[in-house]
């Protein structure tokens, strides 16, 4: 029984509960007023589950055009999409949806790249999520990683990891809740490799 459902259910029995006492009341506004009261708690419990997206054709497509097109104007081969790397991706989203809180994921260092989005569910396309993390090339310069940006406070691994030169593979997944979008996007090999040049 998802969460949402659990917290529906114990607001409609306390709604019903609030029925009962209305029963017993006899001042016309009181009866008002709890009718309004049960109606809100009824339905401000509700919750939307949120939507899970990994294997749906359009948003592979929008991952990968996205990716691709800043690793073209580079002349750098194009990523290819990663089932396995978008199942890791997956369980990483779900967990980010349940805590609602973007952090990366330890375990995954060394082991796969990572690039995280979120923002307002259903606010914003594909698309504009991985534009956000490529808008951070105006802040990368020429050099050895992480010494690649323009000032201390710029941040640019983002950016790093879509175009790294030897990262050949993506998998992404997006899960939200009814607060949240997370996207999570996992690379290999790894980029952002300390002391190595982007591309």
């Amino acid at each position: 029984m998802s969460n949402c459902f659990s917290s529906f259910q114990n607001n409609f029995h306390l709604a019903i509960t609030l029925t009962f006492l209305y029963c017993n009341l006899s001042d016309m506004r009181n009866k008002t007023l709890l009718i309004l009261f049960s109606l809100i708690i009824t339905l401000g419990g509700y919750c939307q589950d949120g939507r899970t997206i990994y294997k749906d054709t359009a948003f592979i497509s929008a991952i990968l055009g996205h990716h691709n097109n800043y690793r073209s104007a580079l002349q750098l081969p194009a990523l290819e999409w990663s089932p396995a790397l978008a199942s890791d991706a997956l369980v990483w989203a779900r967990h980010l949806a349940e805590i609602d809180q973007g952090q990366h994921d330890h375990d995954a260092i060394g082991k796969e790249g990572e690039n995280l989005w979120w923002g307002t569910t259903n606010a914003f396309p594909i698309g504009f999520m991985v534009d956000t993390w490529g808008a951070e090339k105006k802040f990368f310069r020429e050099g050895l990683f992480p010494d690649c940006r323009t000032n201390r406070s710029a941040v640019v691994g983002h950016y790093t990891q879509m175009v790294w030169r030897n990262t050949q593979a993506v998998g992404c997944a997006l899960v939200s809740n009814s607060h949240n979008d997370y996207l999570v996007c996992r690379y290999s090999p790894p980029g952002n490799v300390i002391g190595q040049k982007a591309y």
